[in-house]
């Protein structure tokens, strides 16, 4: 079997394309003699006469068309993998898997993620909403590149950043007779028909226990496991609520009464990542940017996401 160098067979492929030695010198950015020294040796190693001389011009022979074919599928391989590389390198090819709770995935999320895309021509992202616990679930088995979730995770197989620390806000229905107060506390609420977030969020319990630590009685006829439907519940004039703050702050837009509850109960954003897996740099780009616009909304807030971390 002949022994190639990827130098001879180059120096081949531009005699082939320009026809002169002069012209795939001029490609290769070489000198002519050095082009010619590279062509004999190649000729001597495949033992095939590749060429015809007629006066200044190269003629290439059967045998060097046939190998020439077989040449260009080699670099149309080699092109397409620079090319490709290049993308990469350039954030135009590639794909992102995020996963995220249901608290910013109606209206935030989506945003965040067209932006990213618009400045990220050619990436394919993938965004399935699930409830914390899934999306933690999700992360430490690797399904996903970027998880936002609530709660807190101890899992050795997940990585943890905080986008934000936050307080639940109180949210009520257009012309509520609590419309005019500053800030809602427990009292606030005693008979009032409260729109629970369903057993399975953590935070239920939180908010539970501040108001049996108050003695304050509500009425628990319906409950929701996410927020963005306690929020259209109270919009449409059915109750009270105490929601996540991204949340509240976008039906608030709709007509929706947002104030501060008090005493405080934290609501924490997190994003995930896969700890044994390292960081591609779209995660890391996506993750800058989730962070950039979550500060931007706390500062929009007029106070009512105030703990969202600078970026």
């Amino acid at each position: 079997m002949a022994r190639l160098s990827f130098r001879q067979v180059e120096a081949f492929r531009a005699v082939m394309i320009a026809g002169t030695t002069t012209g795939a010198a001029d490609i290769l950015c070489v000198s002519q003699p050095a082009v010619s020294r590279l062509l004999s040796d190649f000729e001597e190693s495949v033992k095939v006469r590749l060429f015809e001389r007629h006066k200044k011009r190269l003629v290439p022979t059967p045998e060097a068309l046939i190998l020439f074919e077989e040449v260009e599928k080699s670099f149309v391989g080699i092109e397409k993998l620079a090319r490709t590389a290049e993308e990469l390198r350039d954030f135009h090819r590639g794909t992102l898997r995020i996963v995220c709770m249901p608290a910013l995935a109606q209206d935030f999320m989506p945003q965040v993620v067209r932006d990213f895309m618009t400045t990220h021509k050619g990436v394919a992202v993938t965004l399935q909403v699930r409830s914390s616990q899934q999306v933690a679930d999700w992360i430490s088995t690797q399904h996903f590149d970027i998880g936002i979730s609530a709660i807190k995770v101890s899992d050795p197989a997940i990585e943890v950043q905080r986008l934000a620390d936050s307080q639940l806000l109180c949210i009520l229905p257009p012309k509520h007779h609590l419309a005019e107060k500053s800030t809602i506390v427990p009292e606030d609420l005693d008979g009032e028909l409260f729109v629970s977030l369903g057993t399975e969020q953590s935070v239920r319990y939180k908010v539970d226990e501040a108001f049996e630590r108050a003695g304050v009685k509500r009425q628990m006829l319906f409950d929701t496991q996410v927020s963005h439907v306690a929020c259209a519940f109270v919009l449409a004039g059915s109750g009270v609520s105490l929601v996540d703050p991204v949340t509240a702050i976008n039906y608030a837009k709709q007509g929706l009464v947002v104030k501060p509850f008090r005493p405080e109960i934290e609501f924490n954003y997190n994003i995930i990542y896969p700890a044994t897996r390292v960081k591609s740099r779209l995660a890391i780009e996506f993750s800058q940017l989730l962070q950039q616009r979550l500060h931007q909304l706390s500062i929009d807030s007029d106070g009512l996401f105030v703990y969202a971390l600078e970026p």
